[in-house]
């Protein structure tokens, strides 16, 4: 029995097990004493207690922080305070349409479908940092430079980790070639496997140009050597593509942010 289902029985006045009460308020970060300006019990034997409600308004907002239904939604569970706990029913995320100059959004439903004003490119670019991204709306010739070559394509902002929800699926397998402009530490190959797992198919390429290589050797910061271990550990989950990035790490024993592209 949940928490709400004991605020239930107390609301029908019907006798419950107070230690057991307790706990479960205890779980959902409400002390005894926090109750007991609510309610109050009386033990009638064993752990069977009658419990009185002292404060109606207060035990009222208890029921509606702890609804007993089944709480599917954001919504629903906000009346808890605990939206958290579920997902939002879509996403977005920010994209710059090949030969645009201002970004766009992508808006996704619950099962994946998206809609985006403008006709969707064959290659993609995902761009780790917004500060990288925010850059190239200013000077597009930044891409040519930081990619090695000359490649037509949009570009999305990843903000993070995020640009791996299962909602997207469906938009990457619009895309032909993808490729990731991350960080060159854990959290970017995390981001690259994420991606890769959600688009199997696809060419999905871990861009380490020269010229990023070069920034990397000369501003990435050394890392620890408990970080080395870290590294060998995950390396062995991680895409046989991540090889050459990951060799490279650990030759140098550094890792870099991606702002490090915009560094004269």
């Amino acid at each position: 029995m949940t928490f709400a289902h004991y605020l239930e029985n107390i609301r029908q006045s019907k006798n419950i097990n107070v230690p057991v009460f307790l706990k479960k308020s205890k779980a959902v970060s409400i002390n005894e004493e926090e109750l007991l300006k609510i309610v109050s019990w009386k033990k009638i034997k064993g752990n069977e207690y009658s419990v009185t409600i002292i404060d109606t308004e207060a035990f009222e907002h208890l029921i509606e922080r702890f609804p007993t239904q089944i709480i599917s939604n954001r919504v629903e569970a906000s009346i808890a305070g605990n939206s958290h706990s579920k997902r939002v029913s879509g996403s977005m995320v920010t994209r710059l349409a090949y030969q645009q100059t201002f970004p766009q959004v992508v808006v996704f439903d619950n099962k994946g479908y998206y809609q985006t004003p403008g006709e969707l490119h064959s290659n993609l670019l995902i761009i780790e940092n917004l500060e990288n991204f925010l850059a190239l709306i200013k000077h597009p010739d930044y891409l040519i430079t930081w990619l090695g070559n000359e490649w037509p394509c949009d570009i999305i902002y990843a903000s993070g980790n995020a640009i791996s929800n299962q909602l997207h699926r469906q938009f990457f397998s619009h895309y032909k070639h993808i490729r990731c402009l991350l960080d060159i530490d854990p959290g970017g190959f995390k981001i690259y496997k994420s991606i890769c797992n959600l688009v199997p198919k696809r060419v999905c390429e871990y861009v380490l140009s020269d010229y990023y290589l070069n920034k990397y050797r000369q501003y990435g910061n050394i890392f620890t050597h408990q970080e080395r271990q870290q590294l060998l550990v995950l390396a062995r989950s991680y895409p046989k593509r991540l090889e050459q990035a990951i060799n490279t790490v650990l030759e140098h024993n550094k890792f870099a942010e991606q702002e490090i592209l915009l560094w004269n």
